[in-house]
């Protein structure tokens, strides 16, 4: 009777069968994707501890594992998505963007937007492909094409949406029966940066005022004139020359 294991060390020897092992995994899965969690947080010792604590009878997947389960997800989940947004949408626009990686290669990502019947906004990342160099206005324009090819979205195909760039414009006004709208968050910042220029040179001596007071040195001088004039914005005798002349005496 003294080597009869208790019940908490037979439940914890004990292992979900199969089906419910896919589930909680699955679970899992969805929680890292749907809250951008990185693969590598099914390594960590206390995460998996945490895991355990909470379900002993649960078998903690290994990143390989979780790769595994998305891309089966994406592969079953795919065809389905294809043809919801063919059967509800009438006409579609994308909205792209391309970047390069600190790598140096790019990527060019695409999201899908349309309204169903019922009037309701619906968008979908379609893809983040690679964009081989140089990133010509021919390449992007053929990575849209594959996508497009891809979803069997071209003929549905209504606007683009990209930036200023004069490569992703060129793209788009090489592609047959597609209009190009410009971002008009890009354009305000065009124009933004734009009317900045003429005081280019106030900005960058403020930038070097910030720099020198923020030095441990400086900073801490100015905390000791600081406390020296506690008053100097209510003191209306106490002119700004003696104020800054006093700061760099110290």
């Amino acid at each position: 009777m003294q080597n009869q294991p208790t019940l908490p060390a037979i439940i914890k020897t004990q292992k979900y069968k199969e089906n419910r092992q896919c589930e909680l995994r699955q679970f899992l899965t969805d929680w890292i994707v749907e809250d951008l969690q990185p693969l590598y947080v099914v390594r960590s010792p206390s995460f998996r501890r945490l895991i355990g604590e909470l379900d002993s009878a649960f078998i903690m997947p290994d990143e390989k594992g979780i790769k595994k389960i998305i891309s089966n997800s994406y592969n079953s989940m795919l065809p389905a998505l294809i043809e919801k947004i063919n059967v509800e949408a009438k006409s579609i626009s994308l909205t792209t963007d391309m970047w390069t990686a600190r790598s140096g290669q790019g990527y060019i990502g695409v999201t899908c937007s349309y309204i169903n019947t019922k009037f309701e906004l619906h968008e979908v990342t379609l893809t983040v492909n690679y964009v081989r160099y140089p990133h010509t206005s021919q390449h992007i324009a053929e990575s849209l094409e594959e996508t497009l090819a891809e979803w069997n979205l071209r003929e549905k195909l209504f606007t683009i949406t990209t930036d200023n760039a004069a490569n992703m414009k060129k793209a788009i006004f090489d592609m047959d029966a597609v209009k190009w709208k410009a971002c008009n968050a890009h354009t305000l910042q065009l124009v933004i940066g734009r009317g900045l220029v003429p005081v280019k040179i106030l900005i960058a001596r403020v930038k070097r005022l910030i720099e020198f007071f923020t030095r441990p040195k400086q900073s801490e001088r100015l905390e000791d004139i600081q406390k020296k004039y506690p008053n100097a914005d209510k003191d209306e005798n106490l002119e700004t020359e003696e104020y800054i002349v006093s700061f760099f005496e110290i």
